[in-house]
């Protein structure tokens, strides 16, 4: 069955799928095993600046949301099998003020190493309900969706945005299944700096899910 009547007006919508070597279902286990270690409180890891847009959307919504849908098509060869894999260490504000990121936490992202990028961003999500793909009940029409602060229809490469949706027309043009939800908690964006590689080691070559596992699960044995 499809719902419509219980979406948000107003919200952050993402697109997922096989990013930095991991599958989406390998990141999931690692976020639910983050969001429980940090008492429901997940960093989920983004490619471009919605600065902006979050800010207007905290105007607007008291309780802001950030809908997830998996993306369409075959994943690309440089998300399946990047040159390099890091981890973002330091974070701050929308206010420029700096962000402790939780010992608990790991936000990675792909790396060219020719021309290696010194920011990412990050979504700071929090849901009392376990993180997994249940059979999707929700849809969005992609046409549908406008940006908050423009007005305009999204551009197809637009992974992340905050968008605006149009009721009048539930079924117009190509529909995207909504697969997960979280709330956006304060402070809701971080941008993110000081990547550091994950290492590469003999036993596991370029097996970059099996090394972050390892990253991962070195940090969550610390105290």
């Amino acid at each position: 069955m499809t719902t419509y009547c219980d979406l948000p007006v107003c919200f952050c919508w993402t697109r997922f799928g096989t990013e930095a070597g991991q599958t989406i279902e390998q990141i999931l286990i690692r976020k639910e095993q983050e969001r429980q270690a940090n008492k429901g409180t997940f960093f989920w890891g983004i490619g471009n600046s919605v600065g902006p847009g979050i800010d207007a959307l905290v105007r607007r919504c008291s309780n802001p949301e950030v809908l997830f849908s998996p993306i369409k098509g075959t994943p690309r060869f440089v998300d399946v099998a990047p040159e390099s894999v890091v981890a973002w260490t330091l974070a701050e504000t929308l206010s420029g003020e700096e962000y402790p990121l939780p010992r608990h936490s790991l936000i990675t992202s792909r790396q060219n190493n020719s021309s290696s990028k010194r920011t990412h961003y990050a979504l700071v999500c929090s849901s009392d309900s376990p993180l997994s793909l249940p059979v999707p009940t929700s849809e969005l029409s992609f046409r549908n969706l406008r940006n908050v602060l423009s007005g305009k229809p999204l551009g197809v490469s637009q992974i992340t945005a905050i968008v605006t949706r149009d009721k009048s027309d539930q079924q117009a043009g190509v529909v995207y299944k909504v697969s997960l939800r979280a709330n956006l908690a304060p402070p809701y964006f971080l941008r993110l700096r000081n990547p550091e590689a994950i290492p590469v080691n003999g036993d596991s070559g370029k097996n970059w899910a099996g090394r972050v596992h390892s990253v991962w699960q070195e940090r969550m044995s610390s105290c």
